[in-house]
């Protein structure tokens, strides 16, 4: 594992701090809703979902329609870090958003339970967390990924995080999802859902990888 190194903790972009009192804990799976229906209803708003391309075709997401790509300026602000995510989706507000980040660390589709492990001992270590919800493995499409959830203190809120953790062209792959706690109870469903919804695009031989 000794390429998993701390390149990855500046990438997720958090703060050092103390580790939560609560226990290491799976998942449950849990049903989320259809987002394929014409409308699906979160909170007060519908909201309509699109399938997006990702990574230039290497993966596929359901979106939703009013989600639009974050300007570089505003990236910079909300990811200081050099190793912010290369693709982010966001909100107007820029209250929700969807973060890509195919990295340069290796990682084998064998290793990625151990990855997620480390990850999470990572994440536990160095973040200040305020709420650890757990962890899961599953698979889409019968390609292994693995999850986790947390919360983080923010300004005068707790943030939300989902990160998914897959295997794309032996490259680590995360996939962040993260609200302020007050959307935290219509969204929490929804960004499962829009994780189970991600479809790997086998790419032909000769194309460039992704960064």
């Amino acid at each position: 594992m000794e390429h998993w190194d701390e390149k990855i903790v500046s990438m997720l972009n958090g703060n050092t701090g103390g580790q939560p009192t609560d226990n290491y804990g799976v998942i449950p799976e849990e049903a989320g809703p259809d987002l394929t229906a014409p409308v699906v209803q979160i909170g007060d708003e519908p909201h309509t979902f699109v399938e997006t391309e990702l990574l230039d075709g290497a993966m596929r997401m359901l979106l939703p329609k009013t989600f639009k790509l974050m300007s570089k300026e505003m990236a910079k602000r909300k990811y200081p870090s050099e190793h912010r995510p290369s693709v982010i989706y966001t909100t107007s507000n820029a209250r929700i958003n969807i973060a890509i980040n195919h990295t340069m660390n290796p990682l084998p589709e064998d290793e990625l339970s151990d990855f997620k492990k480390a990850m999470i001992q990572m994440l536990r270590r160095t973040q200040k967390l305020t709420k650890w919800y757990g962890d899961h493995e599953f698979s889409i499409n019968g390609k292994p990924v693995a999850t986790c959830e947390f919360l983080t203190p923010a300004v005068n809120a707790n943030l939300y995080n989902l990160i998914l953790f897959a295997s794309l062209e032996d490259r680590a792959l995360m996939c962040t999802f993260n609200c302020t706690d007050e959307e935290l109870d219509d969204w929490k469903p929804v960004a499962l859902a829009m994780m189970k919804s991600i479809q790997f695009i086998p790419q032909k031989e000769g194309d460039e990888s992704h960064e």
